[in-house]
């Protein structure tokens, strides 16, 4: 045992170096000169002796013993293995920062050959030739360096059907021989993830067979010019790139089923004539660019268009210059109103269409009189029953049909071999079918499957949607405008004697609801505006500054009223049940800080809108509504949860003002009816609002969570009745319909000579009640004695609070 163990150590690395040898020569560097593969069992020596016998097994160094000290391992490998296990196809994968070239001395039997993370500066005409009878697909990924090939680098490899190079940032530019040579049998041709800064010459491309696939995504090309492209192909992917213009007939000639221009930022134009000579296209995305207008030449034959994610897209073409659109998957609802309503989209258009089917309508009845004349002619001189096919009236129903019949399977290998996408079928109709096919000549409205559907927030011919809606939305316009500008009016012109700070809040709330009022305004002006046909001003109207504006309005009014409300009611609450505390009342300066904090709050909410958090651009009445991310979710929850909050302040204040009230007051009918006329008003306030937001909240949260309880046309019935109705409120029942406003009403009018008489009564009316009308207490059975010295500011601070309440 002594003597075998040295001899086998001995026999074993002196395999292992002989394995492991520098081929000078070739300059083929390899970390190990068998590469198990322990799929297949064979192993591949990059000096082209392979071995793909699956029963030996190679003997190798394993990966922790360290090397002899005078061998010091190259810095690249290269691999092979059988790749399927149906047939016999060997692919090889090199890989290393020292590989510079393509290794020459691989297996022979190679059909596929993987370059990667290689330091490849670039690959030379001759690099492939070696391959040229077996080689199948070449890729070369995360070839850093790689910065040229040469001409003809793919020409004869007889078999070739893939081409794809991945990664590659220094390769900016192919020559315009590149591919010539290359082999009819190529399929795919993808360059991705480069650099390539214009669209490679393709001319030298098969003329006759039909490519699967030419993908040039994530590239930094930067336009595509007039006739650049010519090639037949099946998919053109053109996508992530910095593609900011095309040219007139950029695709002049070409054959390609789908194109791809999606998530090119910086596309803003479209010549008018950029997909002219465009042949038998089926499919266009031009999904996240940023186009503001979308031509239509060359785009006849589309089948599906895709242009997701693209808001500036202002109007789309009508449906007539799409014969053959069959889905059309867009950014904004109302486009997909013009597919739905084409005589008001353009009227112009349909017009011209209209004038198209009535001359095939006369020009059908005149062919078909005559051809029955010469059926008559003809069963004379044939006395045949069946006249046969109808020969040349073919030409009249190619005419005839105005889309073409064609075979949407334009995938299919043998269809690409041939050279065509669609394969046309010839309509031969005996005579009975052609009559009945010409004698019913109708315009019918294409039917095209559309993405994102119009509904009531978006629709495709009025706002409002309902008659009813639409007078309703008018009256509390008027009534808010006019409640609040009454309110602002009386209060701002006189100089308050008691009560500085509810004047001053009820200003701020009449500033907010009037705000309020001029937002429903806007929205029921646009109505009136777009009556029928809301799609073709929808653009304009969402995305410019009406909507901004609305939507600005809206927001910081309701805020700025909910917070309004909600100190009015707290200032309430302290005056009425510590009234005998004067320096527990809140003070004008206090109200004002407080109001600050509550502009700056209602401020930072409808400015949030404006700079991405949710938009006022999503619906048609300009309500942030749109949900994205988790920031429009918190914003929206943070909006309801507000509300929400405010509302419980207020029931809670005035349930505690109620229930200051003695209990005799409480309970009393006959002998105290203004202290129960102020029960009612504060049951009337906590209503109104419990009617405006508890719906709005309710819904809002559980539309938020994922569970709908309500369809878009009823919430729309909710967010522009419901939702503003607490503007055209406020002024009536916080002020109008109170003697104390009737008051300052009165004095305002005798001072420009009116109404002397009435201002004179009310004034001695209100200086008349001697004592308050209401106890403060909790108690009835505590008395609450007012020091004389605070009797006469405290009496008149309690009769206005209980005016106002």
């Amino acid at each position: 045992m002594k003597c075998v163990l040295p001899k086998f150590v001995y026999r074993l690395l002196l395999h292992h170096l002989l394995l492991t040898r520098i081929c000078w020569p070739h300059g083929v560097y390899a970390t190990s000169a068998v590469c198990h593969d322990s799929h297949n069992g064979f192993n591949v020596s990059p000096d082209g002796n392979s071995d793909l016998s699956p029963d030996r097994n190679p003997t190798t160094m394993s990966s922790g013993q360290a090397p002899p000290p005078t061998l010091t391992l190259p810095p690249w490998k290269c691999c092979c293995w059988n790749a399927t296990n149906q047939s016999e196809e060997v692919e090889c994968r090199c890989e290393g920062e020292a590989l510079t070239r393509v290794p020459q001395t691989l297996t022979m039997a190679m059909q596929r050959l993987t370059i990667a993370s290689a330091g490849l500066p670039r690959l030379r005409a001759t690099g492939l030739k070696v391959y040229a009878q077996t080689l199948l697909d070449v890729a070369f990924t995360d070839c850093l360096q790689l910065e040229l090939i040469q001409d003809g680098a793919f020409a004869n490899l007889k078999l070739l059907r893939t081409i794809y190079i991945a990664n590659a940032p220094k390769l900016s530019f192919l020559s315009k021989d590149v591919f010539s040579g290359i082999s009819d049998t190529v399929e795919i041709i993808r360059i991705i993830n480069s650099g390539l800064t214009s669209v490679p010459d393709l001319t030298h491309l098969p003329p006759y067979n039909i490519l699967q696939m030419i993908d040039l995504d994530n590239n930094q090309i930067t336009r595509i010019d007039s006739k650049s492209i010519k090639v037949k192909t099946a998919q053109l992917i053109l996508a992530n790139n910095d593609i900011s213009y095309v040219d007139d007939s950029a695709f002049f000639g070409s054959k390609i089923a789908k194109l791809s221009l999606k998530e090119n930022r910086k596309l803003k134009e479209l010549h008018t004539n950029a997909f002219h000579g465009i042949i038998d296209i089926t499919e266009l995305d031009l999904s996240s660019t940023s186009i503001v207008k979308m031509p239509s030449a060359g785009l006849q034959t589309i089948e599906a268009l895709y242009i997701l994610n693209t808001h500036t897209l202002k109007t789309i073409p009508s449906i007539y210059n799409f014969r053959n659109l069959q889905r059309a998957y867009l950014t904004h609802s109302f486009h997909c109103c013009a597919f739905q309503f084409p005589s008001r989209h353009d009227p112009l258009r349909h017009a011209q269409r209209m004038l198209e089917i009535e001359k095939w309508r006369t020009q059908c009845n005149g062919e078909r009189n005559s051809r029955r004349e010469r059926n008559i002619a003809k069963k004379i001189e044939s006395q045949q029953d069946d006249l046969g096919t109808l020969g040349g009236s073919e030409a009249l129903s190619a005419d005839v049909l105005s889309t073409p019949f064609s075979s949407v399977d334009y995938m299919a290998d043998a269809a690409m071999n041939l050279g065509y996408f669609h394969e046309e079928i010839t309509i031969n109709p005996d005579d009975e079918q052609f009559a009945e096919f010409c004698g019913n000549f109708t315009f019918r409205k294409p039917s095209v499957e559309c993405y994102p559907m119009p509904d009531a927030l978006n629709p495709c011919e009025d706002v409002m949607g309902a008659q009813w809606l639409r007078i309703s939305v008018w009256v509390v316009v008027a009534l808010a405008v006019v409640g609040n500008v009454a309110v602002l009016t009386v209060n701002l012109s006189i100089r308050p004697e008691i009560t500085p700070v509810a004047r001053f809040l009820m200003c701020h709330l009449a500033f907010a609801d009037l705000c309020l009022g001029l937002y429903l305004f806007l929205v029921a002006s646009i109505d009136a505006h777009s009556m029928g046909e809301y799609f073709n001003y929808a653009y304009d109207w969402q995305y410019g500054l009406g909507c901004k504006v609305a939507g600005f309005l809206t927001v910081f009014a309701s805020h700025l009223s909910v917070f309004t409300l909600t100190l009015i009611t707290i200032e309430r609450w302290v005056a009425i049940t510590q009234a005998m505390y004067l320096n527990k009342r809140i003070r004008l300066r206090s109200a004002s800080i407080i109001m600050l904090g509550g502009w700056i709050y209602s401020m930072v909410m409808s400015s949030l809108p404006l700079f991405g958090i949710s938009n006022y651009s999503s619906t048609s009445i300009c309500l942030p509504m749109e949900v994205r991310d988790t920031f429009d979710t918190v914003y929206l929850i943070g909006i309801l949860g507000c509300n929400g909050v405010a509302f419980f302040i207020i029931a809670v204040c005035y349930a505690k003002i109620y229930f200051s009230l003695g209990r005799e007051t409480r309970h009393a009918r006959q002998n105290n009816p203004g202290e129960l006329s102020v029960a009612k008003k504060m049951s009337l306030l906590v209503f109104t609002n419990f009617a405006c937001w508890s719906p709005i909240a309710f819904f809002g949260l559980t539309a938020l969570a994922g569970y709908p309880l309500i369809n878009v046309t009823n919430s729309k019935i909710l967010l522009v009745f419901f939702y503003p109705l607490n503007s055209c409120a406020d002024p009536y029942l916080y002020a109008i319909l109170t003697a104390q406003y009737r008051q300052d009403l009165y004095t305002l009018l005798s001072k420009l000579g009116l109404c002397r008489t009435n201002a004179v009564n009310s004034k001695d009316n209100s200086s008349g009640m001697g004592t308050t009308r209401f106890t403060i207490h909790r108690h009835s059975s505590l008395t609450c004695r007012i020091p004389p010295a605070l009797e006469v500011e405290t009496q008149k601070m309690l009769t206005y609070s209980e005016e106002y309440v």
